[in-house]
């Protein structure tokens, strides 16, 4: 390895640069890129970072030396650097943004201040209360993190404090790099018959009568003779467990030389005894498509894959990947939530086993933590993962399977990088030279484009597995059910109705509500009043379970009102449907029901979400009630009525793509029905029946979907006909963030003219008591959007060093969606 003096490093912090810094002598040579190296940023932070690149280019400022090196190889790969270059100049964010949403923030941890009263201080100066009350606190705990001083003490913000007694010599402070990522460890018993014949005589005396020691010799001795090993490891907890025996016995055995125990470092993974199922037999539509498929990827294009709800598409994607495990290659198979991953990964491990990674936030970071050291030594075949998972150290993959590639849950919303992991698994492709494969029953409009503009490859399926026919769909208008007065509550009655029938039957029923909570607002029937969220411009939601009202934007809660705080009146009333609500009124109509509820509110773990969807799998459930989780790619045997109690939240939301969510969103719920050997059912219930996108759910008509929306789109210069940037400004001073949005619209205009507009107030214009604005910009394609984000960059830096202004925060969102 060659001998460098300098190395680039990637710190996660704001400035989008690297930071050069000295490589000490025992270093240089044994450094290299991808490494992690621990630093001094700043006064004292000490920070663990990337080493980008070496070189020996002497800086013209005192390069500070590396502290420490973490690693003998690289961390992160060449290809990974790569991604994270295109990810921050696309998406308008710094590199250190991207570092710290790519690897877990337990392996890149950074110091922690500890602060210690300095016994040899002779100083004399006066101390305040506070003061008094931190050195009185550290005498007694002699070194205490900052929070632990907080508990202490009482005082709720004592840095200021802690600064003070360092410059005045009472106290001194000390930074540590923690390793955050911690191994678990258990204690096992190693056992073999060579340890019986160097302690003979101390085996005889232990066996020749009963006691707990020779129950433990007797279990090890038979467990070795059931293998074809010359000794075993077993968990000492286990031995434990099943011989009810103590700690005691197991270290008298380890004194007299007939065990070994070891700490061992032991997986958080969980492993599986798994029954292989043999590679799937496709029908002849699945096999067409797959040898269509096979052909673009030969051809190094994208893959559309557009099939019909239950077609089969999964079949198709584990042969691909079948293909790719038996080059020695790795595949990774996005999702685009949670929730689908837990009856996935059960079907994916009967043909890849232990080989499988399950990669998402439900997860702990430990865990994640373990999945990502484990792949960067090639320890799986396969990836499962929602977004994030595009960040993991792939050294050598050969296929991306994006599943349900529509959904909007692949775009990153908050904090940076605003990125969306369809459009970064594309370049990703590009970047490892392997195969990228889309999938959907409901392409986005954008990738529908691109294969209409033959910059993907589309494949058809058309039919569904099994020759099962598409659910019937009946639209049901429910004003027409109010004013004859037949509405049961929010159900028309061809939906109870429905719903008897199957629960006669059997069989299970989902019903769709987009919305979460008993109901989304409460008001007074005297004089209009609704409360609000203190710090949102947002009413709040009423959830029955915990009778609280809860803002959905910031997370407060606040207890439920019985009195109006407007004009005094009791004559409160909840309005609009959630599905706290829906879960209440059909326990009414069917008591003997099995009802559950799958939204964010009940499945707040991944423990919740799989204990929901395998009481619906193992038909321990008969209605489940939830939000657009229960849209997506789930398959249920019984399943055979799908209820949408109202289509018009969707139809009716002010947003250019509402028309496609909309459909994609009605064909995906109606597609989780009859997916077996029956046809299934979906009732959608409407204040507006004559609507186009319900005609082109109920016929199934995709392409008119999408030949009205781009034509649409074309005429009024939205993607994918041109190109889309939303600016948000916010700020706790209104009048700045107005000032603020002022000047870079304005300066903006100067260049892009009417390509500009705004500012404007968004929807919800005040979240966590910071006021917002956007400004959204909308250009041609051909025009170089780099120039227009390095303006864009350059009037931001501007309005940042302008002190009045510098509190405004920005948010740059390329591509929104």
């Amino acid at each position: 390895m060659s001998t460098y003096l300098y190395a680039e490093i990637l710190l996660p912090v704001p400035p989008n640069q690297t930071f050069t810094y000295y490589i000490p002598e025992n270093m240089q040579g044994n450094i290299s890129v991808g490494a992690r190296v621990v630093v001094n940023f700043g006064k004292r932070k000490l920070y663990t970072g990337i080493v980008v690149s070496l070189h020996n280019k002497k800086p013209n400022f005192d390069a500070k030396p590396i502290e420490d090196l973490q690693d003998e190889s690289s961390f992160v790969t060449s290809k990974q650097l790569e991604l994270w270059e295109w990810i921050s100049n696309y998406y308008c964010c710094s590199k250190g943004d991207v570092l710290n949403a790519a690897i877990p923030s337990a392996l890149i941890p950074s110091s922690q201040s500890n602060f210690y009263f300095n016994e040899n201080s002779d100083s004399e100066d006066i101390l305040n209360d506070s003061e008094i009350k931190i050195i009185e606190f550290l005498q007694n705990a002699k070194v205490a993190e900052i929070n632990k001083i907080t508990e202490g003490t009482g005082i709720k913000y004592p840095m200021h404090q802690l600064q003070n007694l360092h410059q005045k010599g009472l106290i001194s402070i000390n930074q540590q790099v923690y390793k955050s990522y911690k191994p678990v460890y258990k204690n096992f018993i190693r056992f073999k018959y060579e340890f019986i014949e160097k302690n003979l005589l101390e085996f005889e005396k232990i066996t020749s009568k009963n006691s707990r020691q020779k129950d433990i010799l007797d279990f090890l001795i038979e467990s070795l003779s059931n293998k074809d090993e010359n000794e075993i490891n077993i968990e000492e907890s286990d031995i434990i467990k099943n011989l009810s025996v103590s700690k005691t016995s197991i270290v008298s055995l380890a004194k007299k030389g007939l065990i070994n125990t070891t700490k061992q470092e032991i997986s958080r993974i969980e492993q599986f005894d798994v029954e292989y199922t043999p590679s799937p037999v496709l029908s002849k539509a699945q096999q067409d498509a797959y040898n269509l498929v096979k052909k673009g990827i030969d051809d190094k294009k994208p893959i559309l894959l557009h099939g019909v709800t239950s077609s089969g598409k999964t079949e198709i994607y584990i042969k691909l990947i079948e293909d790719i495990v038996a080059e020695g290659k790795q595949a990774l198979y996005m999702l685009p939530e949670i929730a689908l991953t837990t009856q996935m990964i059960l079907r994916l491990r009967r043909y890849f086993g232990n080989k499988i990674g399950v990669f998402h936030s439900k997860y702990s970071l430990n865990s994640r933590s373990e999945i990502y050291q484990k792949l960067l030594n090639n320890e799986f075949d396969v990836i499962l993962g929602v977004r994030s998972s595009v960040f993991l150290p792939f050294k050598n993959l050969g296929i991306i399977i994006v599943d349900e590639e529509h959904e909007s849950s692949y775009k990153q919303q908050n904090p940076d990088p605003r990125y969306n992991a369809r459009d970064v698994a594309i370049v990703m492709s590009k970047i490892h030279n392997c195969a990228v494969v889309l999938g959907s029953a409901t392409p986005s409009i954008e990738s529908y484009n691109n294969a209409k503009k033959d910059k993907y490859k589309l494949v058809e399926l058309n039919t569904r597995y099994g020759d099962v026919a598409l659910p019937i769909i009946h639209i049901v208008d429910i004003k027409d059910g109010y004013r004859r007065k037949i509405m049961k509550n929010h159900f028309h009655p061809d939906l109870i109705n429905s719903i008897g029938t199957a629960l006669q039957n059997k069989e299970q029923v989902i019903l769709f509500q987009n919305r979460r909570g008993y109901s989304p607002y409460l008001e007074c029937k005297d004089c209009g009043w609704v409360p609000y969220c203190n710090s949102c411009n947002v009413s709040l939601t009423y959830h029955k379970y915990g009778n609280s009202l809860n803002c959905h934007y910031c997370g407060e809660s606040f207890p439920m009102l019985y009195i109006c705080k407007s004009c005094g009146s009791t004559n409160l009333k909840t309005k609009g449907l959630g599905t706290e609500r829906i879960e209440d009124e059909i326990i009414e109509f069917f008591p003997d029901a099995r009802v559950a509820r799958l939204d964010l509110d009940a499945a707040k773990s991944n423990k919740s979400y799989e204990k929901i969807l395998k009481d619906f799998a193992n038909y321990n459930t008969d209605i489940l009630v939830g939000t657009q989780m229960i849209t997506k790619g789930l398959d249920f045997e019984r399943l055979s009525l799908v209820g949408i109690l109202n289509a018009d939240n969707m139809l009716n939301f002010p947003d250019f793509r509402a028309f496609e969510r909309a459909y994609q969103l009605f064909a995906q719920v109606s597609g989780r029905a009859g997916r077996r050997n029956k046809q299934g059912k979906v009732i959608i219930q409407t204040f507006n029946p004559t609507h186009p996108i319900l005609k082109q759910v109920l016929d199934n008509d995709y392409l008119e979907m999408y030949n009205n929306q781009i034509s649409e789109r074309t005429i009024f210069r939205y993607p994918p006909s041109w190109s889309f940037i939303i600016i948000k400004l916010k700020n706790k001073d209104k009048q700045k963030v107005y000032s603020a949005a002022g000047f870079l619209a304005n300066e903006l205009k100067k260049k892009l003219h009417q390509r500009v507009k705004g500012p404007e107030e968004p929807l919800i214009n005040r979240i966590k008591n910071y006021y917002i604005l956007n400004i959204h910009l909308r250009f041609e394609k051909d025009i170089s959007a780099v120039k227009i984000k390095n303006l864009i960059l350059s009037q931001i830096a501007a309005i940042r060093s302008n002190k009045e202004l510098s509190s405004t925060l920005f948010e740059i969102d390329v591509d929104p969606i």
